[in-house]
């Protein structure tokens, strides 16, 4: 008769997020709904308490949700700012290689230019348009002029070589600029890159953060939710321990009025054959007359069938319950129609109203004893009404208005309560309507 334990989102961006966040409303309002079915019979204070501890439980788990995704991304960010670092470190260090290697390809390239300048000027010195002539007339034996003649080879050849030289060191000097400049621009970009991941890390710190100050609100939140609720579940604990007395008290009274019945049937019984028994003597024991009293026809069958009480629908049924808190099984002991308040009742089948009484428990409430139907004894109980049409005592007919519906007692809205008892048992009233 009570309900509700601790209840269960992960959130994302754009249209997902979205759809995810309506499904968690739509979900949570059925189970809202739900709660408010199976506390129809507890107070409000409780039913509110029971949806307030749910919604915020469900904060609580959706907050934790998004913090866990903060944190997740947060960690990647750092695992990227550490290799980036790395990175970066890895290519200053070629950064400084390539410089290194472009000012000693430079200092190689000028000392071969100076080289090369040297060479170049004593060739231009030395060098006439009657050098060869000189040559030839300087010499004073074909040994000095193959000598000299060898001379002159060797320093054209090497002029030229340095050439070759000066040509690759400034081809080398223009490579290692080139890797200097692709190196420098990679740094320029890694470093824009890891600037960029920072600021979403910092970012992402101080949205952790402030989710997890949040996450700390709703857990306090959430503990108070719970408290207040547990205080209910105390508080209509002991109720449902007042409804229980109340029902043993009136199947008690109603099995006593039981006993009685059966006790005036029995005596009346016994007063009916004696009566026979006098006459059947006072006629001398002849029975030429037949059977005194009643006809020699069959009596015509009675109508046994119990109507609704209301025409509404049924929003909650007999019969054991998980309570949402605790998770202990309870009775829920009657069927609830959700007629609105002031809805008229009317009595199911004829019979004599026994007790009209209010009680904390099941508010307004009324019995009618029908007697004797299909063999068996039945009282019905009408529950929570505004008032009632008919006192103790009343005789009423099937369909007569009894009293209306209200929602007084432990009750969360409007809705009659009714119940059933079978030879002084209670039982499912839908098994006999």
């Amino acid at each position: 008769m009570l309900a509700v334990g601790a209840l269960g989102l992960s959130l994302c961006l754009g249209t997902a997020h979205a759809d995810e966040l309506t499904d968690r409303r739509d979900q949570l309002e059925r189970a809202a709904q739900q709660t408010k079915r199976d506390l129809s019979e507890s107070t409000k204070g409780l039913q509110d308490a029971v949806v307030a501890l749910q919604a915020a439980e469900a904060e609580l788990r959706d907050a934790e949700t998004r913090l866990a995704a903060t944190q997740e991304q947060l960690a990647a960010a750092q695992a990227l700012d550490e290799k980036m670092q790395k990175k970066l470190a890895k290519a200053q260090e070629e950064l400084e290689a390539a410089r290194v290697a472009v000012a000693d390809n430079q200092l190689e390239l000028d000392n071969q230019l100076a080289m090369v300048g040297e060479v170049v000027r004593t060739e231009y010195q030395q060098r006439t348009n009657l050098m060869g002539v000189a040559v030839l007339l300087q010499t004073h034996s074909q040994a000095d002029l193959q000598t000299k003649m060898q001379w002159s080879t060797t320093m054209f050849d090497t002029a030229e070589a340095s050439m070759d030289r000066l040509r690759e060191l400034q081809q080398k000097l223009e490579a290692a600029e080139a890797r200097r400049a692709k190196i420098e621009a990679q740094v320029a970009e890694d470093r824009q890159a890891a600037a960029e991941n920072l600021e979403r890390k910092e970012q992402l710190e101080a949205q952790a953060e402030a989710e997890t100050a949040q996450v700390q609100a709703l857990v306090q939140k959430s503990d108070s939710a719970r408290a207040a609720a547990e205080k209910e579940v105390e508080a209509d604990e002991k109720r449902y321990q007042e409804l229980t007395a109340e029902r043993s008290a009136v199947e008690q009274r109603i099995a006593d009025r039981i006993a009685e019945a059966k006790a005036k049937a029995a005596a009346e019984e016994r007063a009916r054959k004696a009566r026979e028994e006098a006459a059947k003597a006072k006629r001398g024991g002849s029975s030429s007359k037949g059977s005194s009293g009643g006809s020699s026809g069959s009596s015509p069958s009675r109508d046994t069938s119990f109507s609704m009480p209301v025409n509404a629908p049924i929003t909650s049924k007999y019969g054991m319950r998980l309570h949402p808190v605790t998770g202990i099984y309870k009775l829920h002991d009657g069927t609830d129609f959700g007629a609105g308040c002031g809805v008229p009742i009317r009595a199911p089948y004829s019979g004599t109203v026994t007790e009209r009484y209010y009680n904390a428990g099941y508010g307004n409430r009324l019995l009618i004893d029908h007697g004797k139907v299909r063999g068996s004894y039945i009282t019905t109980s009408y529950n929570h009404a505004t008032s009632y049409s008919v006192g103790v005592g009343d005789r009423v007919s099937k369909g007569q208005v009894i009293g209306y519906v209200g929602t007084t007692g432990y009750s969360t809205g409007c809705h009659l309560h009714l119940m059933v008892w079978k030879n002084g048992s209670m039982i499912n009233p839908m098994s006999w309507f």
